[in-house]
């Protein structure tokens, strides 16, 4: 095992990634809700964390994914969808790497299973596909054979049921696809963020939630500083991803999440992936990768990793 010691020069040891299974569902009705989610069946405990081999990206990400238990899981025909980090038009590391888009993306087509690339940006941008264009991964996942959706708010929704969100100010609905899917996989990027702190795995299941749910009065309008982690916890309540990568390979240590955010934005080669099932243990080791490169002003040095709001709220939420 490659503990974070290994990585980091820490004394704490990486955590393993317990799989949890997100398996196909019967289509509901179309007033169907989410009920709240049966406890997934036990599974061995794998490695999360790999540190880089000298081969570069495409080897540390798929060094990663083989620390994590590798993707055998996935069958031909298996319903794929990968939630990409597409906050806005800007290229990684401010958005998913398209590489890695086009890797897993590629991988998973080889394994006969139907993959497709989506997301929603920011509530108030309305021009999601665009971004898609611009930073790369609209491109990338065409290259690798796979579809690319945008959760416009007229697409086909499922309302969730309310007492998994109770941070929120009701309805909140997913799309049905990342509902229905066989496996969810969230492809994150490490970035700070001028609210939160940061934006990695958690924080980046946002960009599911229906975007008319997500600006009303209450929600994500204003960015509350402390309901918004609880928030970011009930959303990942809501729905497991099979699989979680956080991709540090290049890091924006400061300025984030957009260049326009209004600090000074520095980005780190930091060499660093993450990848596997435990969400709230990689949120703790990209947190201490922020904070190895981070400049001392920014918000991501407040408290340690593990006491950080947003995995509080997820550990109150009963995630990891």
């Amino acid at each position: 095992m490659i503990t974070r010691r290994d990585l980091f020069g820490l004394g704490a040891a990486a955590a393993g990634a317990a799989v949890m299974a997100c398996g196909r569902s019967r289509r509901p009705a179309d007033d169907a809700r989410i009920p709240t989610p049966a406890a997934a069946p036990a599974a061995p405990a794998a490695p999360a964390i790999a540190a880089p081999p000298p081969g570069g990206h495409h080897d540390a990400l798929f060094a990663a994914l083989a620390a994590a238990g590798g993707l055998g899981f996935v069958r031909r025909g298996d319903r794929v969808l990968l939630k990409v980090n597409t906050n806005s038009g800007d290229r990684y590391p401010y958005s998913t790497s398209p590489d890695v888009v086009r890797w897993i993306a590629t991988e998973l087509r080889d394994r006969g299973a139907e993959v497709t690339v989506g997301d929603r940006s920011f509530w108030g941008d309305g021009d999601t596909r665009g971004n898609l264009e611009a930073n790369g991964i609209a491109a990338a996942a065409r290259a690798a054979g796979a579809a690319v959706t945008v959760f416009e708010d007229d697409g086909d929704w499922v309302a969730v049921d309310e007492a998994l969100v109770p941070s929120w100010r009701p309805p909140v609905h997913l799309p049905r696809l990342a509902v229905e899917a066989d496996h969810v996989f969230n492809l994150a990027c490490v970035k700070t963020h001028f609210i939160t702190g940061c934006t990695l795995g958690l924080k980046n299941l946002l960009g599911l939630v229906r975007a008319l749910d997500r600006k009303r009065d209450g929600n994500l309008r204003v960015h509350h500083d402390q309901l918004i982690h609880r928030q970011i916890a009930d959303v990942n309540r809501a729905i497991r991803p099979r699989l979680t990568v956080i991709d540090g390979w290049r890091a924006l240590v400061s300025g984030g999440p957009t260049p326009d955010s209004g600090a000074r934005p520095t980005i780190v080669d930091t060499g660093v992936v993450l990848a596997g099932a435990d969400r709230v243990a990689l949120e703790v080791a990209a947190i201490e990768l922020l904070q190895r490169h981070a400049p001392a002003g920014e918000a991501i040095h407040a408290q340690p990793a593990a006491q950080h709001p947003t995995v509080e709220a997820a550990r109150a939420a009963g995630l990891g």
